[in-house]
């Protein structure tokens, strides 16, 4: 198929759609006839472009290999500047297609939206003015915005930008991802916010927001459902983004990744006074369930993305302590094995009762809440920003606070009172805190590796008992270090799972969470490795009592750690039984060049682990 001039192809036969029905007086309103019949066309244009993607698609494959002579390098700037019949072909099929997504016919706009991310991936197979086309959407949208009630209409435009994204991350392309992420940028830095604020303060009664929300009666005022499904899809829209972007520490700020995370940062103060409403006043309901997940998710995906300031992180706080404080306080050490078995997305999750579904949305997001008020917490207790004094806010010394009251709240005083052993109590936390994550993998692995960071060298621990630990700072620091001793967190790992060195193959060749899973057994290993005293003596008290249902095979039997504890050695053997299998597995997967990666490293952290076994007997 010839490519050259597929965006005159593409307009023809969507005008051929479209033109007659733009023509008709109130079509923002169709009849039931006129709607059916656009229907009709709108789903030929769709079906037809995809068969153009298909036959592109075919004659690429076909010449991939071959020396070609390409003929149209004279024309192309013709036919791309902004004056050439091609360019203004592709301004009347963006702003048709965009024209659609403002009729009150929620079918048509489903319909144009999906030809627009086809209209994409055609350009993008074809290698044709893909850059051009999506600058004008995103002009397109924002004038909808700027023009007429940014709700609802704008959030499908959100959707169908998302939907292009996820077919982009498909290409692994970073020049398109690079020219998406500017053209995004810079919409999101052209709309009127301060417009979206009026209406979402007028809507609230919110007038200490925004004293225009009080005079007079603003036109297009959304309605409580449509502000709450713009607000969701622009937050899963930026959720989207950011988990796109491929953050460089040191790029030059100018950057299209740094400038999108910059924006979305800046929005987050907004997008949190429009939420809240929500979140209060449908309390429980699947909205706001679904609107208080995305905004932890965001946020917390900010943290890995980007160098927020230490202000930013503060205000963050604040605002869990604020609005999320139930899943903060709430007690870890009441999280029971198999409280939560996560059957959201499955068949039997329609059996549940309401409260059980709402437990189970509720635990969900106590992970979420936890996680970020860990990352941020930590990032202000040791960023070299703070732990240098280069910060003039004292930020280090406020995340101590938030991380004390938060220990304070989660623990007994007295678990700490004897310093020269793990206690029962302390065991018990870790245990219960590991149990929280258990059933979310991915979620799992971001908080075991954010664990990791906490400073536990055992001369540090020394020094810290030395002292009276009135001080504060050497308080919680004892704290931390005590509760998430990475060696302790890693043997109670191996037991939740049964020491089935099954269930971490299967995590390490996942494609979604392997590489977090690789990361976090060779950073363990060297721990294990360099404090193997405290591996060998594990559980100390014979205190954890039970595991949780996370295993590949079914037990027949309870064992004695799931009634009483493992004496030190069992223990030890089960965890060393379960890593060493783990390494002959991985060995052979690799012998036979079926392991998704190079596990080398790994090999070799298991071999030094194998050779300690070995000088332990």
């Amino acid at each position: 198929m010839a490519t050259g001039k597929i965006v005159s192809r593409l307009h023809l036969l969507i005008d051929r759609c479209v033109r007659r029905y733009t023509e008709i007086e109130e079509v923002s309103s169709p009849t039931k006839e006129i709607e059916k019949d656009l229907l009709l066309s709108l789903s030929q244009v769709l079906r037809e472009i995809q068969s153009w993607i298909n036959e592109i698609a075919s004659d690429s494959s076909e010449e991939a290999g071959e020396k070609t002579i390409d003929h149209e390098d004279e024309t192309t700037a013709a036919l791309y500047d902004p004056e050439s019949e091609e360019y203004l072909c592709l301004e009347r099929l963006v702003a048709d297609l965009v024209g659609l997504l403002g009729m009150k016919s929620v079918h048509v706009k489903h319909l144009a939206g999906n030809i627009l991310v086809e209209v994409s991936e055609s350009l993008v197979e074809s290698g044709s003015q893909w850059d051009d086309f999506i600058r004008l959407l995103c002009e397109c949208l924002r004038l909808a915005v700027v023009y007429s009630c940014p709700i609802p209409d704008s959030e499908i435009g959100f959707g169908i930008l998302r939907n292009i994204l996820k077919r982009l991350s498909q290409e692994e392309n970073e020049e398109l991802l690079d020219v998406y992420l500017e053209s995004v940028n810079s919409t999101l830095a052209k709309i009127p916010w301060c417009r979206v604020d009026t209406l979402f303060s007028h809507q609230h009664g919110n007038g200490e927001r925004n004293s225009q929300g009080q005079n007079g009666t603003l036109g297009g005022t959304p309605t409580s459902e449509e502000a709450t499904v713009f607000l969701g899809n622009f937050v899963q829209f930026l959720c989207s983004v950011v988990q796109q972007v491929r953050f460089a520490e040191d790029n030059d700020g100018f950057e299209p990744t740094h400038l999108i995370l910059q924006k979305t940062i800046e929005l987050i103060p907004d997008l949190l006074c429009w939420c809240q409403p929500k979140l209060e006043s449908q309390s429980g309901s699947c909205m706001s369930r679904y609107l208080g997940h995305k905004l932890l998710v965001l946020m917390i995906r900010l943290t890995y993305q980007s160098n927020i300031k230490c202000t930013i992180l503060l205000s963050w706080l604040e605002y869990l302590q604020r609005h999320f404080q139930g899943f903060l306080q709430h007690t870890l050490t009441r999280f029971e094995p198999d409280q939560d078995n996560c059957l959201e997305g499955s068949p039997f999750f329609v059996s549940l009762s309401d409260r059980e579904v709402n437990e189970t949305h509720s635990n969900h997001l106590q992970r979420l809440t936890v996680l970020l008020f860990l990352r941020c917490s930590f990032t202000l207790l040791y960023s070299n920003r703070h732990t240098n004094k280069h910060c003039e806010f004292d930020c280090r010394k406020k995340g101590m606070e938030e991380m004390f009251k938060w220990i304070g709240g989660q623990v007994p005083g007295d678990t700490f009172s004897d310093h020269g052993t793990y206690t029962k109590k302390s065991v018990d936390f870790s245990t219960s805190f590991v149990r929280l994550f258990m059933h979310e993998d991915d979620l799992l692995f971001k908080v075991l590796l954010q664990l990791l960071s906490i400073p536990l060298h055992e001369k540090e621990l020394l020094n810290v008992e030395g002292h009276s630990l009135q001080d504060e700072e050497q308080t919680i620091l004892f704290r931390l270090s005590t509760l998430f001793n990475p060696v302790i967190l890693f043997c109670i790992f191996l037991s939740e799972l049964h020491y089935d060195h099954q269930v971490l193959l299967d995590y390490l060749i996942s494609k979604d969470i392997g590489a977090s899973c690789a990361e976090y057994l060779l950073r363990c290993l060297r721990t294990v490795c360099d404090s193997w005293t405290v591996f060998v003596e594990f559980p100390f008290e014979g205190s954890t009592n039970a595991s949780s249902s996370k295993r590949r095979k079914v037990l027949t039997e309870n064992s004695e750690v799931e009634q009483n504890g493992k004496l030190h050695p069992q223990a030890f053997e089960d965890a060393k039984d379960c890593l060493i299998s783990l390494q002959n597995s991985v060995v052979k997967l690799h012998q036979k060049k079926l392991f998704p990666y190079n596990p080398e490293a790994l090999l070799r952290r298991l071999s030094r682990f194998q050779e300690l076994c070995l000088s332990h007997e």
